[in-house]
This record gives C-alpha cells, sequence and structure tokens, in this order.
C-alpha cells in the first residue's frame, strides 16, 4: 500500500500564535508538501508561538522527526516558541534525542567572545610550549646520538644506510637543479645593476659570496626540510597511528634511542655533503651566465678565487649541521605528536615542514649575526 500524503490544516491563527494540525502518513516519500506548505505559513505569520497537534497522525518516520526539529529550528532562530503534542512515545523519545543532539552541536559552534589582548597571550602562550618542546626534544635527541656514537655497535647502521640512499641519493636531482637556477637567476639579477656602474665583471664575486656563504646551505635546509622532514613525520606519525611506537615501547625499546638517533645521525651525513652539491651547481649557473656578458671561464674562477675564502666556505658547510639538527628533530618530534584520525598524519606532516623552514630561518638570522659579532 502507497502512502497517503499529509495534511496540515490551520486550527487557529491570531496574535502571534499559530496552531496547526497534521493527519496521514508522514514518510520520507510524502514529506516534501507538507514541508514546503509549513515553510509558507511561517514565512507569512512570523508567529511568536508556534503549536502542532500530530495527534491525528498514522504514521511518522525519522523524516517527520527532521520535519519537526526544523519547525522547532526555525521558531529558535525568530525568537519564538515551538510544542507539538499528540506524539506517541516512541516518536517524541526520538524527536527529544534530536533535539538535544542539535543544541549540543549548536552550543559547540558557538566561539566564545575573547579579548585580542588574551588571545595574542594565548597565541603566544601556545607558540612558546611548542618553542619548548622542541628544544627539549633536540636536546634529549642529541643526548642519546652522542651516547651512541660513544658506543658504535648500538647504532642500526643498516637503518642508517638506508635512510640516507632514500633522503639524499634521490635528493641529489632536485638540489642540483635548485641549485644551478639559484646561481642563474643571483648572476642575472646582479648583473644588471652592476652593468650600470661598468662592473659586471664581479657578477661572479657576488654569485660566490651569496651561493658558498649563505643560499647554498639555506636552499639545501629548506629542500630537506620540505622533502625529508615532511617524511620522517609521516613514516612516524603512520607507526604512532598503527601503534607500532607502543608495542615498541612495550618490548623495552626507546622510540627515540631506536627512531630517532638513525635519522638525525643520516641527516647530519646529508646535510653537509648536499650543500657541497648545491654549491657547485650553484657556482656552474652562474658561470654559465657569466659567460653570455662575454667574460672567459678563467676570469670567472679567477675572480672567485679573488673573492672566497676557506673561510666563507666552511662558514656556510658549518650551518648545515644546525639547520640538519633542526629539520631531524623537528620532523621525529611532529610524527611522535601524531594522534589519531584520517587526517591526523597530514597534519603531522604539514606541521613538521611549516616549522622545519620557519626554524631554519630564524636559525639562518641568528647564525649570520654571530658571523658578524665574530668577523666572521
Amino acid at each position: 500500500m502507497s502512502d497517503q500524503g499529509p495534511k496540515l490544516e490551520v486550527l487557529d491563527k491570531k496574535d502571534q500564535k499559530l496552531s496547526l494540525r497534521i493527519s496521514g502518513r508522514l514518510s520520507a516519500k510524502t514529506a516534501g508538501n507538507v514541508w514546503r506548505e509549513a515553510e509558507e505559513l511561517l514565512e507569512k505569520s512570523h508567529p511568536s508561538q508556534l503549536l502542532l497537534d500530530a495527534a491525528p497522525l498514522e504514521y511518522c518516520d525519522m523524516t517527520g522527526v527532521c520535519f519537526f526539529q526544523e519547525l522547532k529550528n526555525r521558531q529558535d532562530s525568530s525568537g519564538g516558541t515551538f510544542q507539538v503534542e499528540g506524539l506517541s512515545a516512541d516518536i517524541k523519545n526520538l524527536f527529544e534525542i534530536v533535539s538535544q543532539r542539535h543544541d549540543k552541536a549548536t552550543a559547540k559552534k558557538e566561539i566564545p567572545k575573547v579579548h585580542f589582548i588574551e588571545a595574542l597571550g594565548r597565541t603566544a602562550e601556545h607558540y612558546l610550549s611548542d618553542l619548548y618542546d622542541q628544544i627539549a626534544f633536540i636536546g634529549e635527541a642529541l643526548s642519546h646520538l652522542v651516547k651512541a656514537l660513544s658506543h658504535p655497535r648500538s647504532i642500526r647502521w643498516k637503518d642508517v644506510w638506508v635512510f640516507i640512499e632514500k633522503a639524499g641519493v634521490d635528493a641529489v636531482p632536485l638540489v642540483s637543479l635548485t641549485g644551478f637556477l639559484i646561481g642563474v637567476i643571483m648572476a642575472f639579477q646582479s648583473a644588471l645593476p652592476l652593468r650600470q656602474t661598468g662592473s659586471d665583471l664581479f657578477v661572479a664575486n657576488v654569485v660566490a659570496f651569496t651561493v658558498l656563504r649563505e643560499l647554498g646551505p639555506l636552499i639545501t635546509a629548506i629542500i630537506l626540510a620540505g622533502r625529508t622532514g615532511s617524511a620522517i613525520a609521516a613514516e612516524i606519525g603512520t607507526m604512532k597511528i598503527n601503534e607500532e611506537i607502543d608495542a615498541l615501547t612495550t618490548m623495552g625499546f626507546e622510540p627515540v634511542r631506536f627512531l630517532v638517533v638513525s635519522r638525525i645521525l643520516g641527516i647530519l651525513f646529508l646535510a653537509p655533503l648536499l650543500t657541497i652539491v648545491c654549491d657547485f651547481f650553484g657556482m656552474v649557473g652562474g658561470a654559465v651566465v657569466f659567460r653570455t656578458l662575454g667574460y672567459s671561464l678563467t676570469t670567472y674562477m679567477h675572480q672567485i678565487v679573488t673573492v672566497v675564502t676557506l673561510r666563507d666556505i666552511f662558514g656556510g658547510l658549518l650551518k648545515a649541521y644546525p639547520f640538519a639538527i633542526a629539520v631531524g628533530g623537528i620532523g621525529c618530534l611532529h610524527g611522535l605528536r601524531t594522534k589519531a584520525g584520517a587526517s591526523a598524519v597530514g597534519e603531522s606532516t604539514t606541521s613538521s615542514v611549516v616549522t622545519g623552514m620557519l626554524t631554519i630561518i630564524i636559525l639562518d638570522g641568528v647564525i649570520s649575526a654571530i658571523y658578524y659579532v665574530l668577523g666572521i
């Protein structure tokens, strides 16, 4: 037997009070017309009190309950009241459950007003607390690393070499291309202002100094943060979700010593080597542009030898080590922090990349200031 459409009757309509009666079978198939009819009545009358007599209803499913809840929501949003009478015990209980859940969901969406100063303080507290956790974790990781280096047999060298292959060898093409393009860009950008003063010969000096001392280690570290740091966070985060970290702890293995030390050791080995690769291809990119300016490679090499010293080369390479520790430590920390949920690994990976890049830039500024004070 097919459902017969419900009927909606107006019983009383005066003094901002609207009384309705609904009868028939209210189901998913038949609720459309009566739903639209009720909305039209409410749009026209805007009652402060809405009373619905549902006693004549022969049948009501979940769609009918949602219909009652929609009427209640409209009244609540306009500051009015809604009351439904004559429901059977089962339908009444179901309607109350739906109303309670809707009220809780609405309450959660209400954002309390917070003063600007308070919001700023909370944000600062959050970032300072996160910075403290990062420093503490990196210190703990370095402590385990020193202990491991004093007992080389305790290091899982197989994991270290596998990590170096995945994070290092596979990254060489990207680092090479980026270094080459940085050299080309720096040469082109410096050629124009130098040519205006008749000093385009010093393009080689600018490229050599900026790439070897600053851009080589910085660009390499940013690539490591985006490529290797994210991979570390995703790998350890997946282990955390799969409860493999808990299994290691249960078996008596410390996650920091078992997982973090090998990755930080590998990235410490990789960072200066990749920096050298980036520096070399940066110089090659500068040489290509320098040749287009009409100078020979011999002149290019002479200018580089004139301006670059071992202090500049090793000063740039030295930056690679704190950058590597920051990338490895932050990646491992955010991986171990991964929470449950489908999007948890993605959130950890994103946080790792953003925090890693920001930390690298801050470290670069601090190290540059120290170099300036020391005259390096």
